[in-house]
Parts: structure tokens; C-alpha cells; sequence
């Protein structure tokens, strides 16, 4: 299964926007992957004339505390007020986790194979 890349740029503009959209916080700015940080301004359309994959949105609350969220569904979840930041960042620690076990698993299960198709041939 291939998913182009122009998909993912696509959902992470879009989650971006909701998040932007429906935060309980004040979106200062978003960064964009080897493109710097640009300012998100209240009324003006989202990004539209910049191209480029958005990695962080920046967030700030009532008492300056600033918080660098990614454009994904925990990053939702926390803009919106469902989770605090301690829970924000152990999801997105649990999800790290997950992916580098399932990577892990993945080599060893084709190493043992390999290992097993040479002894056996």
C-alpha cells in the first residue's frame, strides 16, 4: 500500500486548522518544515499562500505558558481542552514507543525467518 505524500500534507493541513479553529488556547504560530515559523493572524485565511509540511503549532494560555503541538489527534484532543500537556506529551511518548516495538518486532520476526530459510536450504 503506497500513500502519497501529498495525502499526508494534506491531513496535517487540515488537522492543523481544526486545531487553529477550535483551541481553548491562542494560536501564536505555526512551523512548517524547512521553511521557518509564520504567524497565524485571526480572520486572514489559514496558510494560503504558504506551501510546506506544517510539523508544530504553537500554543499559549492566559498565563504565557507556551506549548508546541503536532497536527495530529492528540494535538486536537489537547488544543480542545480534553487532556493536559503532562497527558499530551505521555500519548505522544506512548505512541513513539509503539511504533519503534512494532518496528523491532517486525525485524526480528524477518531476521528469524531469513535465519530459518538458510539453515533449512
Amino acid at each position: 500500500m503506497c500513500v502519497s505524500h501529498q495525502n499526508i500534507d494534506q491531513l496535517a493541513y487540515s488537522t492543523a486548522e481544526q486545531i487553529v479553529q477550535l483551541t481553548i488556547y491562542r494560536p501564536l504560530y505555526i512551523e512548517l518544515i524547512g521553511e521557518g515559523r509564520f504567524a497565524i493572524e485571526a480572520g486572514k485565511p489559514f496558510l494560503a499562500e504558504r506551501r510546506g509540511v506544517i510539523s508544530k503549532i504553537l500554543l499559549t494560555d492566559k498565563d504565557g505558558n507556551i506549548y508546541r503541538i503536532e497536527p495530529d489527534e492528540i494535538g486536537l484532543q489537547f488544543a480542545q481542552g480534553n487532556i493536559d500537556y503532562k497527558e499530551y506529551l505521555y500519548q505522544q511518548k506512548k505512541g513513539n514507543r509503539q511504533l519503534i516495538g512494532l518496528t523491532f518486532g517486525l525485524v526480528t520476526l524477518f531476521a528469524t525467518a531469513g535465519w530459518g530459510f538458510v539453515t533449512l536450504f
